[in-house]
């Protein structure tokens, strides 16, 4: 008598790999993008502070000059009066004088833009509020995943 495993067998298996990798791949992207929301997060809370130390020291926001800021953001480029910071996975810009918006914008590897942004707008009395805003059933469903579900102050 032959050893070995018949054809069926080798398809059950083939078969149940496949199901977990598709159960799996989309838990596992989400995952990912979760990991790298939280660099721009702690970029935007440290963008955050440096814009309130500048509004206690000069009576406004910076606007969308961060260079004028007291802290280092990575690879900052500013044409005129508004300035970016580029991360690998995001473009972060800050924006206003009376409330500041900072927005992180998703860039892909490619460069273009992505299908979700992360903002925090501060309030002239130091109050800040946190969004995730998606486009498509993807951003949506990554911005569910970075908040909890929550559309605010996660």
């Amino acid at each position: 008598m032959k050893k070995g495993f018949t054809l069926i067998e080798l398809l059950v298996v083939v078969l149940i790999i496949g199901i977990l990798s598709a159960i799996a791949l989309p838990q596992y992207t989400t995952a990912v993008e979760k990991a790298r929301s939280s660099e721009a997060i702690t970029l935007m809370g440290t963008l955050r502070y440096a814009a309130e130390r500048y509004r206690l020291q000069t009576g406004d926001f910076p606007g969308a000059d961060l260079s004028s800021l007291d802290i280092e953001l990575p690879n900052v480029t500013c044409t005129g009066t508004s300035c970016t910071s580029t991360t690998k996975n995001f473009k972060i810009t800050g924006s206003g004088t009376d409330t500041y918006t900072i927005k992180a914008q998703r860039i892909k590897n490619d460069g273009t833009e992505g299908n979700y942004y992360l903002q925090t707008v501060v309030e002239s009395d130091g109050s800040a509020t946190r969004s995730c805003t998606g486009s498509g059933d993807d951003g949506t469903k990554i911005c569910n995943a970075i908040s909890s579900g929550k559309p605010t102050n996660f």
